[in-house]
């Protein structure tokens, strides 16, 4: 479980690349932004792919947490026009898929454990969203919003990054990280 040189490098440079492409998502988000607020939810689990992906390949404690962090900083450096709120939405998000790493020790990566932490994301997004403003709409409305975050988180914070990260293994990138040494032992 301990952090070797090369995981901090390649959680680094896969958060950078996460960071733009969340920049990317900043600006095409507003033309599919829709007015009725839950179906903004669904479009959530986007930026939660560092929270999903870096984990899944490296497998250490906190790498949830700092993946979102840097895929953050990265993107508010970028020109977000979110500005300092990115930093609270990284930590609640990260925070939120860690919590589901945690609860089996950093040992279980199962596309089951990678859906629940996109759902915690999401959760964590929503969160965030009902202390910045969330909290004006009524009840239902609030509801709907936190569970499409969820599903969406489920699915682009979840599937998607175990997808990506079983497609770079199969392409024999990962070998030397955590990844490639479960999938060795099972084989």
């Amino acid at each position: 479980m301990k952090w070797k040189l090369r995981d901090v490098v390649v959680m680094v440079i896969l958060a950078v690349v996460c960071g733009g492409i969340y920049r990317i998502w900043d600006v095409l988000y507003p033309l599919v932004n829709t007015a009725w607020v839950p179906s903004q939810g669904m479009l959530n689990g986007l930026w939660f792919i560092a929270c999903g992906l870096i984990p899944y390949i490296i497998r250490r404690p906190g790498a949830a947490l700092l993946a979102e962090l840097i895929a953050a900083m990265i993107e508010q450096a970028l020109g977000s026009q979110f500005g300092l709120q990115n930093l609270i939405w990284g930590l609640a998000q990260g925070v939120g898929a860690e919590v589901a790493f945690a609860l089996f020790f950093w040992r279980n990566y199962s596309i089951v454990t990678m859906m629940l932490s996109g759902a915690l994301a999401g959760l964590g997004a929503s969160i965030t969203f009902y202390f910045q403003g969330g909290n004006a709409y009524v009840g239902s409305t609030v509801f709907l919003y936190f569970l499409f975050s969820a599903i969406s988180g489920a699915i682009f914070g979840g599937i998607l990054p175990k997808l990506l990260g079983d497609a770079l293994h199969r392409a024999g990138i990962l070998r030397n990280f955590a990844i490639g040494k479960v999938v060795a032992k099972k084989g």
